[in-house]
């Protein structure tokens, strides 16, 4: 444990001093804070994948694509198509990136053949 001397500046000690006595004054029955679990989807909570598809995905549309290197199930999801035709891929699966919104998955870029 260090016992090097610590300076603070006025408005720092002030600031510490404020929150301090809120804290004393506070609900003595409170519970302190909590924080919400990391949500159980596929790919343990993560907002952005890098993902392959097989088959084409027209605009507008919903597809079953494979998380990379997952090879653990479940590794599949279903993600919304909103900006363009993609070919069947060459070679195949096809490489793609989703992100998560809500509940939702949304492609948001693939490598076009």
């Amino acid at each position: 444990m260090s016992t090097a001397r610590v300076d603070f500046t006025r408005g720092a000690a002030e600031r510490i001093a404020r929150v301090v006595r809120l804290v004393e004054q506070g609900e003595r029955d409170q519970t302190g804070p909590r924080y919400g679990r990391v949500d159980s989807e596929p790919g343990g909570g993560k907002i952005f994948r890098m993902c392959t598809y097989t088959g084409s995905w027209s605009i507008d549309t919903r597809q079953a694509i494979t998380f990379r290197a997952v090879t653990t199930t479940p590794n599949t999801i279903h993600a919304y198509n909103l900006f363009a035709d993609l070919a069947t891929p060459n070679p195949s699966p096809g490489m793609c990136a989703v992100a998560k919104e809500g509940t939702a998955w949304y492609l948001i870029a693939a490598r076009c053949p």
